[in-house]
Protein backbone atom coordinates (compact mmCIF):
# COMPACT_ATOMS: atom_id res chain seq x y z
CA UNK A 1 0.00 0.00 0.00
CA UNK A 2 1.28 3.28 -1.35
CA UNK A 3 1.18 6.09 1.29
CA UNK A 4 1.05 9.33 1.00
CA UNK A 5 2.69 10.95 3.37
CA UNK A 6 4.80 14.26 1.79
CA UNK A 7 1.33 14.86 0.39
CA UNK A 8 -1.55 17.06 1.66
CA UNK A 9 -5.01 18.23 -0.06
CA UNK A 10 -5.70 21.30 1.37
CA UNK A 11 -7.63 23.65 -0.79
CA UNK A 12 -8.53 26.38 1.58
CA UNK A 13 -6.84 29.46 2.11
CA UNK A 14 -4.62 30.32 5.03
CA UNK A 15 -5.60 33.00 7.86
CA UNK A 16 -2.31 35.44 6.37
CA UNK A 17 -3.93 35.67 3.23
CA UNK A 18 -7.73 35.92 4.60
CA UNK A 19 -5.95 38.87 6.91
CA UNK A 20 -4.48 40.58 3.73
CA UNK A 21 -7.77 40.28 2.26
CA UNK A 22 -9.61 41.94 4.86
CA UNK A 23 -7.06 44.46 4.97
CA UNK A 24 -7.11 45.73 1.30
CA UNK A 25 -11.20 45.58 1.94
CA UNK A 26 -11.03 48.00 5.04
CA UNK A 27 -9.21 50.15 3.48
CA UNK A 28 -11.32 50.76 0.55
CA UNK A 29 -13.80 50.84 2.75
CA UNK A 30 -12.55 54.09 4.00
CA UNK A 31 -11.90 55.94 0.91
CA UNK A 32 -15.46 55.44 -0.15
CA UNK A 33 -16.93 55.94 2.78
CA UNK A 34 -16.19 59.21 3.48
CA UNK A 35 -17.21 60.72 0.26
CA UNK A 36 -21.01 59.38 0.44
CA UNK A 37 -22.30 62.11 2.67
CA UNK A 38 -20.18 64.81 1.05
CA UNK A 39 -21.98 64.48 -1.76
CA UNK A 40 -25.61 66.87 -0.23
CA UNK A 41 -23.02 69.62 0.85
CA UNK A 42 -21.80 70.12 -2.44
CA UNK A 43 -25.29 70.45 -3.99
CA UNK A 44 -25.92 73.23 -1.26
CA UNK A 45 -22.24 74.84 -2.20
CA UNK A 46 -22.86 75.39 -5.33
CA UNK A 47 -26.71 76.43 -4.84
CA UNK A 48 -25.11 78.63 -2.99
CA UNK A 49 -22.19 79.89 -5.10
CA UNK A 50 -24.27 80.19 -8.05
CA UNK A 51 -27.40 82.56 -5.91
CA UNK A 52 -24.45 84.50 -5.05
CA UNK A 53 -22.76 85.23 -8.71
CA UNK A 54 -26.41 85.87 -9.31
CA UNK A 55 -26.93 88.21 -6.73
CA UNK A 56 -23.40 89.84 -7.78
CA UNK A 57 -24.01 90.18 -11.22
CA UNK A 58 -27.89 92.29 -10.11
CA UNK A 59 -26.01 94.64 -8.00
CA UNK A 60 -23.44 95.42 -10.71
CA UNK A 61 -26.06 96.07 -13.21
CA UNK A 62 -27.99 98.13 -11.28
CA UNK A 63 -24.76 100.23 -10.73
CA UNK A 64 -23.59 100.39 -13.77
CA UNK A 65 -26.99 101.01 -15.62
CA UNK A 66 -28.08 103.72 -12.92
CA UNK A 67 -31.42 102.46 -12.39
CA UNK A 68 -32.89 99.79 -9.70
CA UNK A 69 -32.40 96.01 -10.10
CA UNK A 70 -34.24 93.52 -8.38
CA UNK A 71 -33.59 89.75 -7.97
CA UNK A 72 -36.09 87.55 -7.52
CA UNK A 73 -34.87 84.08 -5.70
CA UNK A 74 -37.42 81.22 -6.03
CA UNK A 75 -37.63 77.86 -4.73
CA UNK A 76 -37.56 74.84 -7.73
CA UNK A 77 -37.83 71.58 -7.25
CA UNK A 78 -34.49 68.86 -8.55
CA UNK A 79 -35.63 69.35 -11.62
CA UNK A 80 -35.83 72.51 -12.18
CA UNK A 81 -33.72 74.36 -15.09
CA UNK A 82 -31.29 76.96 -14.74
CA UNK A 83 -33.04 80.48 -15.59
CA UNK A 84 -31.11 82.80 -17.69
CA UNK A 85 -29.52 85.91 -15.20
CA UNK A 86 -31.27 88.69 -17.11
CA UNK A 87 -34.87 87.79 -16.13
CA UNK A 88 -34.28 88.47 -12.89
CA UNK A 89 -35.40 85.36 -11.41
CA UNK A 90 -33.21 82.86 -10.13
CA UNK A 91 -34.97 79.27 -9.59
CA UNK A 92 -33.07 76.78 -6.56
CA UNK A 93 -32.87 73.04 -7.30
CA UNK A 94 -33.66 70.84 -5.14
CA UNK A 95 -32.73 73.73 -2.12
CA UNK A 96 -35.56 75.98 0.06
CA UNK A 97 -35.28 79.47 0.80
CA UNK A 98 -36.04 81.28 3.92
CA UNK A 99 -35.62 85.17 4.22
CA UNK A 100 -34.17 86.63 7.24
CA UNK A 101 -33.84 91.13 8.01
CA UNK A 102 -31.04 92.05 8.61
CA UNK A 103 -31.70 93.63 11.74
CA UNK A 104 -30.29 91.64 14.81
CA UNK A 105 -33.64 89.65 15.76
CA UNK A 106 -33.42 86.77 14.08
CA UNK A 107 -37.18 86.04 15.20
CA UNK A 108 -38.40 87.99 11.96
CA UNK A 109 -38.02 85.39 9.47
CA UNK A 110 -40.67 84.84 6.57
CA UNK A 111 -41.05 80.97 7.03
CA UNK A 112 -42.62 78.65 4.07
CA UNK A 113 -41.15 81.48 1.68
CA UNK A 114 -41.29 79.98 -2.12
CA UNK A 115 -39.75 83.37 -3.30
CA UNK A 116 -38.25 86.28 -2.11
CA UNK A 117 -36.97 89.44 -3.58
CA UNK A 118 -33.46 91.69 -3.45
CA UNK A 119 -33.40 94.98 -4.70
CA UNK A 120 -29.72 96.55 -5.39
CA UNK A 121 -29.91 100.46 -6.32
CA UNK A 122 -27.24 102.55 -8.36
CA UNK A 123 -25.98 104.41 -5.36
CA UNK A 124 -24.95 100.98 -4.59
CA UNK A 125 -26.95 99.93 -1.35
CA UNK A 126 -29.63 97.20 -1.66
CA UNK A 127 -32.74 95.91 1.02
CA UNK A 128 -30.74 94.24 2.53
CA UNK A 129 -31.67 90.43 4.67
CA UNK A 130 -30.21 87.29 4.95
CA UNK A 131 -30.96 84.21 2.59
CA UNK A 132 -31.26 80.85 4.65
CA UNK A 133 -30.57 77.75 2.19
CA UNK A 134 -31.61 74.36 3.47
CA UNK A 135 -30.92 71.09 1.96
CA UNK A 136 -31.95 68.11 3.56
CA UNK A 137 -30.17 68.71 7.46
CA UNK A 138 -27.10 70.82 5.54
CA UNK A 139 -27.47 75.12 6.04
CA UNK A 140 -25.69 78.09 4.48
CA UNK A 141 -26.79 81.79 4.79
CA UNK A 142 -25.90 84.38 2.52
CA UNK A 143 -26.00 88.09 4.29
CA UNK A 144 -26.87 91.22 2.08
CA UNK A 145 -25.54 94.12 3.45
CA UNK A 146 -28.10 97.19 2.77
CA UNK A 147 -25.74 100.16 3.18
CA UNK A 148 -22.77 98.83 0.67
CA UNK A 149 -25.18 96.01 -0.74
CA UNK A 150 -22.09 93.24 -0.13
CA UNK A 151 -22.87 89.93 -0.33
CA UNK A 152 -21.37 87.33 2.03
CA UNK A 153 -21.73 83.70 2.59
CA UNK A 154 -20.97 82.03 6.04
CA UNK A 155 -19.57 78.60 4.19
CA UNK A 156 -17.13 80.63 1.44
CA UNK A 157 -14.93 82.50 3.41
CA UNK A 158 -12.67 83.81 0.12
CA UNK A 159 -15.97 85.99 -0.85
CA UNK A 160 -14.40 89.03 0.65
CA UNK A 161 -11.54 89.00 -1.09
CA UNK A 162 -13.23 87.92 -5.00
CA UNK A 163 -15.26 91.13 -4.35
CA UNK A 164 -12.34 93.30 -4.16
CA UNK A 165 -11.14 92.20 -7.57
Amino acid sequence: MISSVGKSNNTGFTLLELIIVMVIVGMMAMLVVPNVGTSQGAILKAQVREAMAVLRYTRRAATIQGKQKTIILKEGGESAQKTNVDSGVWTSRGVSLQRKQSDDNDDKSEKNNISTEVSFYPEGGSSGGKIVFTFNKHTAEIEINPLTGKIKSDIFADDDEEEKK
